[in-house]
């Protein structure tokens, strides 16, 4: 059957193009925000201002010179402190080993009352767990993200972004565009979504591919942006044309 017999937005209602239009525009607002927390999330790790190669390596790979606990309390995680002088407790807790007695009678105070209410499993899965001795000593050693936490985080945006690039590529497929860049276009997300994935892996033993995990990052959200925007375009202004 030839492609062109299937349904396209010129055969769709106005009801079903407004219900894809509301859905495309909140996945797109959703994914913006997703960035700006990303953005602040790792950001400032190298102990500067703005996102930057080295922090996406800190974030996986881990410093050579500071815990990720430490890299963050001198860093982007400074202002968060009501008191200044918490900073030099926590600093002084790492270097003399970490012990939970310590942490029980010195650090956790001052994680919950500035920290906790972000660094929350049930609140920011992708985020470091402070809640616990546990979570805290993770940080708290040389090295960049545990292996568990990478594959929670995983399955979390495996499951998720897959459901989301699901739809869109549905809506997509309405589009008035050669057969064979529709087929690649809808893989495209896909493919730079699981790279993504699997560079955080090899990031943590390989600080290089700090770079793949960035253009991988950044070619799944423009591929999928230009999917939106061109739907969108579809299904309002193209069919109006077709119709004149």
């Amino acid at each position: 059957m030839a492609d062109n017999t299937y349904t396209r937005f010129n055969d769709i209602s106005i009801s079903e193009r407004i219900l894809n239009t509301v859905f495309l525009l909140t996945i797109g607002l959703g994914y913006l925000a997703a960035l700006a927390n990303m953005y602040y999330t790792h950001q400032g790790l190298d102990g500067k201002a703005g996102l930057s190669v080295e922090d996406v390596v800190i974030s996986y790979y881990g410093s050579t010179k500071q815990t990720r606990l430490g890299t963050a309390v001198t860093g982007i995680m400074k202002t968060n402190l009501k008191i200044k002088s918490d900073q030099d407790v926590i600093l002084k807790w790492i270097h003399s080993g970490a012990s939970e007695t310590a942490y029980n009678d010195d650090i956790a105070p001052i994680l919950n009352r500035d920290c906790v209410m972000c660094h929350t499993p049930s609140i920011n899965p992708s985020l470091p767990n402070l809640t616990n001795y546990e979570g805290v000593s993770e940080v708290a050693k040389p090295g960049g993200v545990t292996i568990p936490t990478l594959v929670r985080v995983s399955h979390i945006h495996l499951f998720g972004i897959a459901f989301i690039l699901f739809f869109i590529g549905r809506i997509f497929l309405l589009c008035e565009i050669n057969v064979y860049v529709k087929r690649i276009a809808v893989v495209i997300p896909f493919a730079a979504m699981l790279l993504d994935v699997v560079s955080w892996f090899i990031t943590k033993s390989i600080p290089e591919f700090a770079y793949v995990v960035i253009l991988s990052g950044a070619l799944m959200g423009i591929s999928m942006g230009m999917q939106i925007l061109l739907s969108i375009y579809q299904m309002w202004f193209f069919t109006a044309l077709v119709h004149k």
